[in-house]
């Protein structure tokens, strides 16, 4: 599992992609994330909970709620969307514990007008509006061994305290002694939710926010490794590596012509 830092940017976010045998380990982010199959089938696991869309089905996963998705033979079209674009459905479902939405869905012109970027902002929002609506009487609650809503901003507090001091070298038990948990429940809650032990989530989390920074600023290698908590340049290679399967100058360069290209 791991956080999409690009999808947790704040306001007006919204990105359409197109897919063919969708496959996306276990992720989270900030935003909503609607996503409707157009051929054969594709599996949707929110937490532990798996969904199997077909053409005529929508799932809409809320902010902040680990999922995933396997397909062998499947075309699909998934919409990442910031909170305010829909921020009376957001204010309205944000404390209530759903966890996700799967539901019938036709498409009424969405697909077409969420990837017009010439489309006018009150068009993007109607569109996601109806997502929305179309969603919300199949809202469900709960997700891992309690209330979703609870889960969930469990979460969002465990990796804003990485993010504030993964340059101290911080750990579990410190982790757990600053915001008043049972260690050994922290301990399962990363285990059993994020699919791995505190220490590689720290790691997989200060990389993806390293490879952020090589995406969008010009800093130098040694500067994006002190700023994400790395000891050194060779570390951040080794878990750069370990995570991407190349190095960060390799992921820098492709992403500027990929940059270029577009």
């Amino acid at each position: 599992m791991f956080v999409e830092t690009k999808r947790s940017v704040g306001k007006n976010y919204l990105y359409t992609q197109i897919d063919k045998n969708l496959n996306f380990v276990g992720h989270i982010h900030n935003s909503f994330e609607f996503i409707t199959v157009t051929e054969g089938t594709l599996d949707c696991m929110v937490y532990e909970k798996r969904y199997t869309l077909e053409v005529g089905k929508g799932m809409l996963i809320m902010p902040n709620h680990v999922h995933r998705y396997e397909s062998k033979n499947s075309k699909s079209f998934l919409c990442v969307f910031s909170p305010d674009y829909v921020i009376d459905f957001y204010n309205d479902t944000k404390s209530s514990g759903f966890v996700s939405s799967f539901f019938d869905y036709t498409d009424c012109g969405e697909i077409d007008l969420l990837q017009n970027g010439k489309a006018n902002k009150y068009l993007v929002r109607s569109a996601l509006y109806r997502i929305c609506a179309s969603s919300f009487k199949h809202l469900s609650r709960g997700a891992w061994g309690g209330d979703a809503g609870n889960a969930a901003e469990l979460e969002v507090k465990l990796i804003d305290y990485i993010r504030l001091n993964y340059d101290k070298g911080t750990s579990l038990k410190q982790m757990a002694a600053d915001l008043g948990y049972n260690y050994s429940y922290l301990s399962d809650v990363f285990n059993r939710v994020f699919g791995c032990g505190f220490s590689k989530f720290v790691n997989r989390l200060k990389v993806e926010d390293a490879a952020e920074l090589l995406r969008t600023t010009d800093y130098s290698i040694a500067r994006i490794s002190s700023y994400c908590g790395f000891n050194n340049i060779k570390t951040l290679n080794l878990q750069f590596r370990d995570i991407y399967g190349t190095t960060p100058t390799e992921f820098r360069r492709r992403a500027t012509a990929k940059k270029e290209d577009e």
